[in-house]
C-alpha cells in the first residue's frame, strides 16, 4: 500500500478513531487500527468489540492495500511532527512512515486477527435530526449505572413509540428522561438499550444546531452514520425496568428556587460531607432552604440558607450532593422546580420553561440519621 496525506488531517481522523480503542485489554489486537487504502479514499477502523468506529475520507492513494498498525504509538509519533505531507508505504507486514526529515518503520499486526466489522447498508438508514439526538444524549447519559450486576441499567433506553422519541437513563438512585417529537422513527423499532459509550461519541461530531444522523437498526446492533464517521454498537439485552411507575403522578409540595444559588450552596456545603455518602440535608420552611451537612469523621459542619418560593409544611430530606449537582448541571434555566411528597419518596426536578413530559429528572432521598 502507499498513500500521502497531510499530518493535520491524518492526526485529526486518527484521534477520532482512537476514542474506542481500549486503554487496557486482554486482546492486544484491539489496540490496533485497521487502515484500508481504497480508490482515492482512506478508511480507518477501530473496535473494542462493543463499539466500532470507521472514518472514511479523501486521500491521495498511490497503491491500494490493507494494514493493521498500533494506533496510540502512531498517533504519538504524528502529533510530535511539524505540519507536513506524510507518506505511508509498505506491505501487510511492515510499514514505513516517511516525513520530510526522516522516517519511522513499524511492524504490522496480522489483518486476519483484526475483529470482523459489521457490514453497513446505508440504503436501510433513516435520517433524523442530529440536534435532537445530541440534546437528548447530553441530558441522560450521566444517570447511567456502572453496576454490572444490573446490565440493563448500564445503558440508555431509546424508545420510539408513537410520534415521540424518548431517552431514559437511571442507576436506581437518580433518573433522567427526555422526549421530543419525531415521526420518522414511528413504528420502526422496539425499545432499544444502547451503551452510553457510543452515544457519548456522537456529540463530538454533530452539534445541537445542525447536522443529520443516519440510523440503521440491526438485529442486535445499531449503526449511526455521521457522514465521514460511522459508529456501530451492540445493544444491551433487556428488559428495561418499568421506570414510569417510580415517577410520582402528582406531588403536594413544590419549591421554586434560583438554580445558581442552589448549585453554589450544595457545592460548598458538600465539601464537608461524608466522602462515601456525600449526604447533604435540605430543610425547607417559610420560603427558605437550608442546605447543611455534618461529618463526624472530621468534626465538620456546614450550613447555608437561601431564599425560595415554598408554601408547604416544613420538611427535611437527605440527598447525595453529587447527584443533585449532576442533575442541576443538565437543566438550562435560571430557576428550577423541585417537587416532592415526603422525605422518603422520589423528588422530581425540572425547568419551569420546559414541560415535564419533555425533560425531567428524579432523585431518591437518603435516610437521615436520627
Amino acid at each position: 500500500m502507499k498513500f500521502n496525506l497531510s499530518k493535520s488531517r491524518l492526526t485529526g481522523y486518527l484521534q477520532s478513531v482512537l476514542q474506542v480503542v481500549p486503554s487496557k485489554s486482554t486482546l492486544p489486537i484491539l489496540s490496533n487500527i485497521l487502515f484500508e487504502a481504497l480508490d482515492n479514499k482512506l478508511k480507518m477502523s477501530a473496535t473494542d468489540l462493543e463499539v466500532s468506529i470507521t472514518a472514511t475520507f479523501d486521500c491521495a492513494v498511490v497503491k491500494k492495500g490493507i494494514v493493521v498498525l498500533p494506533g496510540k504509538i502512531l498517533f504519538d509519533i504524528l502529533k510530535e511532527l511539524p505540519e507536513s505531507e506524510i507518506s505511508f508505504e509498505g506491505t501487510s507486514n511492515r510499514v514505513e512512515v516517511k516525513v520530510p526529515n526522516g522516517s519511522y518503520k513499524m511492524a504490522c499486526a496480522a489483518v486476519e486477527d483484526f475483529p470482523k466489522l459489521p457490514v453497513i447498508n446505508t440504503k436501510k438508514q433513516i435520517e433524523i435530526d442530529g440536534g435532537d439526538v445530541v440534546s437528548m444524549i447530553k441530558k441522560t447519559t450521566f444517570a447511567c449505572s456502572s453496576d454490572e450486576t444490573r446490565p440493563a441499567l448500564n445503558g440508555i433506553l431509546w424508545s420510539t413509540k408513537g410520534d415521540m422519541m424518548s431517552m431514559v437513563a437511571t442507576d436506581g438512585h437518580r433518573m433522567a428522561k427526555t422526549s421530543t417529537e419525531n415521526k420518522k422513527l414511528q413504528g420502526v423499532a422496539e425499545d432499544l438499550i444502547i451503551p452510553p459509550k457510543v452515544l457519548n461519541i456522537i456529540p463530538r461530531f454533530i452539534s445541537e444546531s445542525n447536522g443529520t444522523i443516519g440510523v440503521i437498526f440491526g438485529e442486535n446492533n445499531i449503526i449511526f452514520n455521521l457522514g465521514d464517521i460511522v459508529l456501530t454498537s451492540r445493544l444491551i439485552e433487556g428488559p428495561y425496568p418499568n421506570y414510569e411507575q417510580v415517577i410520582p403522578s402528582e406531588s403536594d409540595k413544590k419549591m421554586v428556587i434560583n438554580k445558581i444559588d442552589l448549585v453554589g450552596a450544595v457545592r460548598r456545603v458538600s465539601i464537608l460531607s461524608n466522602t462515601l455518602t456525600h449526604q447533604v440535608k435540605f430543610t425547607i420552611k417559610n420560603n427558605t432552604l437550608t442546605v447543611s451537612t455534618t461529618n463526624a469523621d472530621i468534626g465538620g459542619e456546614g450550613k447555608e440558607t437561601i431564599s425560595c418560593d415554598y408554601a408547604g409544611e416544613a420538611i427535611e430530606m437527605g440527598y447525595n450532593a453529587a447527584y443533585v449537582s449532576d442533575i442541576l448541571a443538565k437543566i438550562e434555566s435560571d430557576e428550577i422546580i423541585f417537587e416532592f411528597t415526603n422525605a422518603v419518596s422520589a423528588g422530581v426536578i425540572y425547568s419551569p420553561n420546559v414541560p415535564k413530559e419533555n425533560f425531567l429528572c428524579l432523585i431518591m432521598p437518603l435516610r437521615l440519621a436520627d
